[in-house]
């Protein structure tokens, strides 16, 4: 205390003095932050400027320049800019006209690009029916016969070169029935070439009969290997069953028959290719043609056999419906699946796979009540299927997507090429999902069925199949349009 009297006036100055420092370092220290930032501004303005003065352009065709930016160079630019621009737009109209080969006919006025409401014509199989589509006159349902059309394409009529079979030279392995009259008229001419009096007490043996028949049966097999390319029959394809009804079929009716005869005629060329060069089955890569499965049951359908599949005796038909995975909540009245729909995917569709080794099911799945209607059904809401898992993909305003399913045998070391001929044939499909079973040759021959020396394997394939709304939306029919939210367009009068 008496060191702080004696002192008292050093001390105050002291304190004074280092009030002052603070006070006047203080403002110098933000003033210093704010000229730092203005300096950091400056030099960012300064660098841009050198840039600019030192552009470095090189337009397509023209020589290098370097130099200021210019009012020529930013218009030069924005040509650059707008052609780029030009040729994304050419790139997508050439992908959906691709994607429309095949399927639709354009009339000379029809452009995609100038007019979404284009004329075109729909093609089944390679014929064109035009007036079918959206809204086909009752005139032109009765005298076009499109019931006759449709149904023929599964027909085996060597005379029709729009017929699947006939185009892939398919044939099947000789029937029970087909043995077992060849093998009665066999023994009976053996018994008729006895002489009179021993016919009935010298009849053929037991081991005899068994013998004949077993060499009937070689035969026969192997005759019908040598006079086809590709085992397949009317049941490998899907048909809908308003075949069946004695009523007009209903534009949505058409209009899904359309759509399976794309999807199949497209299969149907992959594999003609994959066989062209072969002179029969058992040479061919791709030996058989089991099932083909379109539409949102797709997935399930590959977990069973129906009875047509199994005898191989009758069409295999699917009830209306159930074609596009569906952007909105499906109805009561046309729903594939529970609301909200299955969570990770439809029944029957284990993680990893779609079915046990061997099996596929029903084509197109087991359609629910109502939908026999002629109502379209887009099938359950988004992430309910798989395609809408693996590729975020479902029917919108933009594209429709609907499931197919692919049961084939195939020469094991040629399976790639069997999916890039489907590849080939349209650019809106993607392979989803393939499960491989090996084939035993020794159970294939007993059933009848010659593969050949080499390798091969069961394949089931499970694909997405993409429509682009600009050819596919004109025409819909008034009920397909409204269920995905197209009303909004017109389509034009078909000529």
């Amino acid at each position: 205390m008496k060191f702080i009297k004696a002192n008292l006036i050093p001390i105050i100055c002291g304190i004074v003095i280092l009030a002052s420092i603070v006070v006047l370092f203080y403002p110098l220290s933000s003033m210093g932050a704010k000229l730092r930032s203005k300096m950091t501004a400056a030099l960012s303005q300064a660098q841009v400027a050198q840039s600019l003065r030192t552009t470095s352009l090189h337009i397509p065709g023209h020589k290098r320049y370097s130099g200021p930016v210019t009012p020529p160079i930013i218009a030069a630019r924005l040509k650059v800019q707008k052609y780029i621009e030009s040729q994304s737009e050419s790139v997508k109209q050439e992908y959906i006209t691709l994607n429309a080969w095949g399927r639709v006919e354009f009339t000379p006025q029809g452009q995609i690009a100038k007019d979404p409401r284009h004329h075109e014509i729909p093609l089944l199989a390679g014929m064109p029916m035009a007036g079918m589509l959206p809204n086909p006159p009752r005139f032109l349902t009765t005298r076009r016969a499109f019931r006759r059309q449709y149904r023929r394409l599964f027909m085996n009529n060597p005379q029709n070169r729009f017929c699947f079979l006939t185009r892939m030279d398919a044939g099947m392995p000789p029937s029970t029935r087909h043995i077992t009259n060849l093998v009665d008229a066999r023994l009976k001419q053996m018994q008729d070439a006895m002489p009179q009096g021993f016919q009935s007490s010298n009849s053929a043996s037991t081991s005899e009969q068994k013998k004949i028949q077993d060499s009937i049966i070689r035969r026969q097999v192997f005759l019908a290997a040598s006079k086809c390319k590709v085992y397949a029959d009317r049941a490998s394809f899907q048909e809908r069953n308003f075949v069946l009804s004695r009523h007009l079929p209903t534009a949505s009716q058409i209009y899904e028959a359309f759509v399976d005869s794309w999807i199949q005629n497209d299969i149907v060329n992959a594999i003609r290719a994959m066989d062209q060069s072969s002179p029969n089955v058992s040479l061919s890569p791709l030996k058989r043609l089991i099932h083909i499965t379109i539409g949102t049951d797709a997935p399930t359908a590959l977990t069973g056999q129906t009875q047509s599949q199994q005898s191989g005796t009758g069409p295999t038909m699917v009830p209306d419906g159930g074609l596009f995975l569906g952007a909105l909540p499906a109805t009561s009245s046309n729903a594939v699946g529970p609301p909200g729909g299955y969570p990770g995917g439809p029944p029957g569709m284990p993680p990893g796979g779609f079915g046990p080794p061997g099996g596929f099911g029903p084509p197109g799945g087991f359609g629910p009540p109502g939908m026999s209607t002629g109502a379209p059904s887009t099938g359950a809401t988004k992430g309910a299927t798989t395609g809408a898992i693996l590729t975020n993909h479902f029917s919108n305003d933009k594209h429709q997507i609907t499931l197919v399913a692919i049961s084939v045998v195939v020469q094991a070391d040629r399976i790639n090429d069997f999916i890039n001929q489907l590849y080939r044939q349209n650019n809106g499909y993607t392979v989803l999902q393939m499960n491989l079973t090996t084939v035993d040759p020794i159970n294939a021959i007993t059933n009848g069925y010659v593969y050949g020396k080499v390798p091969v394997v069961r394949a089931d394939i499970l694909m997405e199949a993409l429509f682009c709304t600009p050819w596919n939306e004109p025409l819909m029919p008034p009920a397909y349009r409204a269920r995905l939210s197209l009303l909004k367009t017109t389509p034009a009068a078909q000529p």
